[in-house]
């Protein structure tokens, strides 16, 4: 395996040294022509290593008092050491007019979910959650509701999932729509999709 050795006057220097099995064709590493620069490292704090996306373009409902997984909105993502983990998504949906709409972000890792990442303050009973708690004044109107956060997990293998729930509601849950209105109809009303994305950021 051949390498160019870059000494220092001090005497120590870098090696810069052919990957230790052959690449499927050669390589190249090209150097800015107009500017200095340097090499990052993973070891730079704030760089992203890897991005993750699920995008949901299907719908999907929920009547629920209380929080449940919204179905297909989930990602894993394993980090190492101390790294950390940005997670943003973006939800877009609708409700039966006067109703609310109530987001929050978890995480699950070896089998044990963290429900209170990123949420409100406790009241008087009102609901602890991400976002949400819109309203609609008509079935036919939908909302864009989006957050992120920088979570400091363990290293491991991660999941991130979006939960909802109406919160309590007097007669019962109404029904909440993922990337559709309520009325859903064929000819005026839209249909959506929404995201959840994970970064690992070098810690």
């Amino acid at each position: 395996m051949s390498q160019i050795k870059l000494l220092h006057s001090g005497g120590n220097g870098v090696i810069l040294a052919a990957p230790s099995s052959n690449p499927a064709s050669d390589r190249t590493l090209t150097l800015p022509g107009d500017a200095d620069g340097t090499i990052a490292t993973t070891a730079t704090a704030g760089k992203i290593l890897q991005v993750l996306q699920t995008v949901k373009k299907d719908t999907t409902s929920s009547a629920n008092n209380g929080f449940v997984d919204i179905s297909g909105m989930s990602q894993a993502i394993t980090t190492t050491g101390s790294n950390k983990v940005l997670v943003r998504f973006h939800l877009h949906g609708g409700t039966e007019g006067g109703y609310a709409f109530n987001v929050r972000v978890a995480r699950t890792t070896s089998g044990t979910t963290t429900n209170d990442l990123l949420i409100g303050d406790a009241g008087s009973g009102q609901v602890r959650s991400t976002t949400g708690g819109n309203s609609n004044h008509a079935s036919w109107e939908t909302f864009y509701m989006s957050s992120e956060f920088l979570d400091s997990p363990s290293a491991g293998t991660h999941t991130y999932k979006l939960q909802w729930s109406t919160g309590p509601q007097p007669g019962g849950a109404p029904t909440m729509y993922l990337n559709r209105s309520a009325r859903d109809n064929a000819t005026n009303d839209p249909r959506g999709t929404s995201v959840i994305t994970v970064m690992e950021v070098a810690a």
